[in-house]
């Protein structure tokens, strides 16, 4: 029962001069509950990409640049990029992602310029979850998602 949590940039960062994990590079509210339980979430097969403002698809080790966010805020904040040859990229890296393993439900955690960007999703999976009103209601998920992982770990370890 694989699944896959697709984050984009935060605008909150690390102001790191040198390149570090995507993991630490971003330090939103998103990024803070999954590093808090990544250990977990590794273990029980839910995996990690994030989309960076630059529409590369990186995983939560891959070292990237930090670089200041574009815009205001998070809700506005657009990809700093709108080249289609970077968004056909970005789209066949997430298909092949999703293809090559078969996973039961795919978590997308962007906002909506960068949901608009990515390739349509639900002939490859069960259920995407992607529809939210609000920063709260997208964390809410996230942290259910990180408890189920604990909740199942205590389950299992009890047996």
């Amino acid at each position: 029962m694989a699944r896959l949590l697709i984050l984009g940039p935060s605008y909150r960062r690390n102001t790191s001069p040198e390149p570090i994990p995507a993991i630490e590079c971003y330090d939103g509210l998103f990024y803070r509950i999954i590093k808090n339980s990544m250990g977990k979430v590794r273990e029980k097969g839910i995996d990690v990409v994030i989309v960076t403002e630059d529409l590369e698809v990186a995983s939560p080790e891959t070292k990237i640049l930090c670089k200041p966010p574009a815009g205001e805020k998070w809700k506005t904040m657009p990809p700093t990029i709108k080249d289609s040859e970077k968004i056909e990229k970005l789209q066949s890296q997430i298909l092949e992602i999703v293809k090559n393993r078969e996973y039961e439900e795919v978590f997308i955690a962007l906002n909506k310029h960068y949901q608009q960007l990515l390739p349509d999703l639900t002939s490859h999976t069960k259920k995407v979850i992607a529809g939210f009103k609000g920063l709260g209601a997208k964390a809410k998920s996230i942290k259910r998602m990180a408890i189920w992982v604990k909740i199942w770990f205590l389950i299992i370890r009890s047996l």
